[in-house]
């Protein structure tokens, strides 16, 4: 009974209990890699297969790509204005000195793996190629010699009509006696490309067969064959190989037969077949060895498992041992006994519930450090001073270089549409995702929110830090991208500040780069010294021109002038503060006309949408195509308002402007007195008549300064003026600057 109890007691223990917990994974282990192994075994033949038709594939895809390529090369041969100048230039040999040279320049390119590329001239019977031109017998007996390959045979083949391209079997041409250094072409394999659309002219490459080769393919072995359509040898790779192809039956990756696997593919383009041949022995030598291996591994590692367990298991039990008894000291329920307690229980009671307490508190206090951190660079932001002094090495920070980062976000209409009530709960996630990117990678930074939509980061960097900062922004960026549909982000970053009492500049600095974004809903990485501020057009000639256009209710022209004005801003890559400030006072343009007509615009006010949600070119003119319209609507509809009287005053002035025009002359056409008009027209026009003339008579006069060559003299007499002072005081006084300056002004704005 006491061995039992005390076998009882002894499995309690740290030691006993760390020992049969390794065994037990350990044994685990075992099982699971013997099972594994069992398996593996039954599956590596088929990874094997799997993994030399990959190889196949990869070859083939490299060989189709390459006679793909080769054939656009050739096709812009044809396309060469050399190769015209062959058939219309007399002195014959220039023509054929620079096709000569666009010969080399091809061969020369090293992704070509071309030795040679010939151009034969069917029509004069003569072949060029990087070297020389000659004719084919010179050709092929004194530069080119194979036995196979006689100008007998390339004279039939190359006077065949027809479009087909077509490859020969490799063969070895020797140049007895070698004229240049690399007229050796060795190991070529002949290809004819033909055109039915250039019937006069053929080339004929000499491919680097070994070179492709090399470049080209992957295999396990170097035996590799490429078959033409019919069945024919084009290339091997070792000549030496006599065992006899097998039948290649479509619709299948490989064959085994006598002891060899010939894996083969076709080509989608050329229609050649590729031919990957592995010795059996190869890959049943893989698997055996790599069996081997594993049993081995799987030993050797289940016996240092063993032997470390054990080690391990002791030395961790001494101090854990003395963790146990200190905590079984402090432990105030002094029922617990020495054997009579489990140990782990202990430690997760006590030490757990410790190191609980510890990282709230640390996590408290971490917090309430991170707020003084940030409240403290607010004040200093907004130039508060306050005593605060903190002894903390974090604190020392604010000493060293440091650049500030702004994250302004921008939200989409679609966001709005969508998520109307979210945009604090989206601006906090996203400022607690930048808290961790930057804090990650930039020790000691500071990220927090400065504004409803803008969050900034101080970042204390050195020189070489840069690197690594442009490295975050890029993947921030990235992010924030993927949400393009909802958002955009402006992202300023200010230049390097050797110190902390500079804070209030670096946050003006982003501040101002913010705001030189570009017009667009894409997010922009802007950073200091790379954004130059555009200057704002001048506005004066589109502010009389839609004034104009306004008031006769011509809503199309207004809009004609504000597009144009839209165009020469984005031509100048204007920032989006300056359209916002375009839509803005164009805006407040549009109101004080309406104002002035006596026209009410509380409903035009209603079904704005909010200028500083217009992040587009397409966007602002939506916006402002529906402002105008509305605009010009509303006048169309007060214009339609008025009386008879105002109607013929009107209409009679806008007629005869040119002539002598009074109150009394026109009281007198309705039957009316003078008086009686002028007190009817100020009260229904809100101008007096004299005014509305002269306002009718520069408009007038405007039209003639912009659209024709008129004299300012003649232009005066025309619009009804007897003197050209009259006509100057009476057009400042309306349009702010002198004809003269008018013309000029409109002048500069086309340029």
């Amino acid at each position: 009974m006491r061995q039992i109890l005390q076998l009882k007691i002894n499995t309690r223990s740290i030691l006993t209990k760390m020992v049969l917990s390794f065994m037990a994974i350990i044994l685990l282990f075992v099982s699971f890699n013997l099972i594994s192994l069992t398996l593996f075994r039954k599956s590596i033949h088929g990874e094997i297969i799997t993994y030399n038709d990959a190889n196949l594939s990869h070859t083939t895809s490299g060989f189709e790509q390459y006679f793909a390529l080769l054939d656009n090369v050739i096709v812009g041969m044809y396309l060469n204005d050399h190769l015209n100048d062959l058939q219309k230039s007399k002195p014959y040999y220039m023509a054929a000195g620079n096709i000569i040279d666009d010969l080399e320049q091809i061969t020369v390119n090293p992704r070509i793996y071309l030795n040679n590329l010939f151009m034969y001239d069917v029509k004069h019977h003569y072949i060029l190629d990087k070297y020389r031109g000659s004719s084919l017998d010179v050709m092929f007996t004194e530069h080119y010699v194979n036995g196979t390959y006689t100008p007998a045979f390339w004279e039939k083949e190359l006077s065949t009509a027809g479009s087909a391209s077509k490859l020969y079997p490799a063969a070895v041409f020797k140049s007895p006696p070698p004229t240049y250094q690399d007229s050796q072409p060795g190991v070529v394999i002949p290809y004819l490309f033909r055109s039915q659309l250039y019937p006069d002219f053929k080339f004929l490459a000499f491919i680097d067969a070994d070179q492709l080769y090399r470049n080209y393919h992957q295999s396990i072995n170097n035996t590799f064959y490429i078959l033409s359509p019919q069945g024919d040898t084009i290339y091997t790779s070792d000549p030496a190989f006599h065992e006899a192809l097998p039948e290649l039956k479509p619709g299948r990756n490989w064959v085994k037969q006598n002891g060899y696997y010939f894996f083969y593919q076709k080509g989608t383009t050329s229609e050649l077949t590729y031919v990957n041949i592995i010795p059996d022995s190869s890959v049943s030598s893989k698997i055996v060895k790599l069996t081997v291996t594993l049993i081995v591994l799987l030993v050797v590692t289940s016996i240092v498992s063993l032997v470390l367990s054990v080690i391990f298991s002791r030395r961790f039990n001494n101090p854990v041992r003395k963790i146990v008894e200190s905590i079984r000291s402090l432990n105030e329920n002094k029922e617990l006994v020495r054997g009579a307690a489990n140990d782990f229980e202990l430690i997760h009671a006590n030490i757990g519930h410790m190191i609980k307490v510890n990282q709230e508190a640390q996590r408290s206090l971490e917090s309430r450090k991170n707020h003084l951190r940030h409240y403290s660079l607010m004040n200093v932001l907004k130039r508060i001073r306050i005593e605060y002094e903190d002894s903390d090495p974090a604190a020392e920070q604010d000493y060293r270089p440091f650049r500030f980062i702004l994250f302004q976000m921008n939200f989409k209409q679609r966001f709005w549409d969508e998520m109307p009530e979210e945009e604090e709960r989206t601006i906090a996630f996203i400022r607690e995702y930048m808290i961790q990117a930057i804090g990650r990678e930039m020790e000691g930074a500071q990220t927090f929110q400065i504004e409803t939509n803008q969050i900034l980061s101080v970042i204390y960097m050195n020189d070489e830090d840069d690197n690594r900062l442009s490295a975050v922004l890029s993947d921030i960026k990235t992010v924030l991208e993927t949400d393009n549909a909802y958002s955009f982000c402006t992202i300023a970053v200010s230049s390097s500040y050797p110190h902390s009492s500079q804070m209030t500049s670096a946050y003006a600095e982003v501040l101002k780069l913010v705001k030189l974004r570009p017009f667009d809903d894409t997010t922009y990485v802007s950073q200091a010294g790379e954004t130059n501020e555009k200057p704002m057009l001048t506005t004066s000639i589109l502010e009389q021109e839609l004034n104009v256009s306004l008031q006769e209710g011509n809503d199309l022209l207004a809009l004609q002038s504000l597009r144009r004005m839209l165009a020469k801003m984005k031509k100048r890559n204007i920032p989006a503060i300056k359209f916002h400030r375009f839509a803005e006072e164009t805006t407040d343009k549009v109101m004080r006309v309406l104002h002035s007509m006596q026209i009410d615009t509380d409903e035009l006010s209603c079904m704005l949408p909010s200028i500083e949600k217009q992040h587009t070119i397409e966007e602002l003119d939506c916006y402002l195509e529906k402002l105008v319209s509305e605009a010009g609507r509303l006048v169309r509809l007060k214009k339609e308002e008025r009386d008879p009287i105002i109607s013929f005053t009107v209409s009679y002035t806008e007629s005869h402007y040119g002539e002598e025009l009074s109150l009394d002359l026109i009281a007198g056409k309705l039957n009316i007195s003078g008086g009686y008009l002028s007190t009817y027209f100020k009260e229904k026009m809100g101008t007096n008549f004299v005014d509305f003339v002269n306002e009718v008579r520069v408009k007038k006069a405007k039209d003639l300064l912009l659209l024709s060559e008129m004299k300012i003299q003649e232009i005066a007499t025309s619009v009804g003026y007897t003197t050209l002072s009259s006509f100057n005081r009476s057009f400042k006084k309306i349009s702010g600057v002198t004809p003269t300056e008018f013309r000029r002004n409109a002048a500069v704005g086309e340029r």
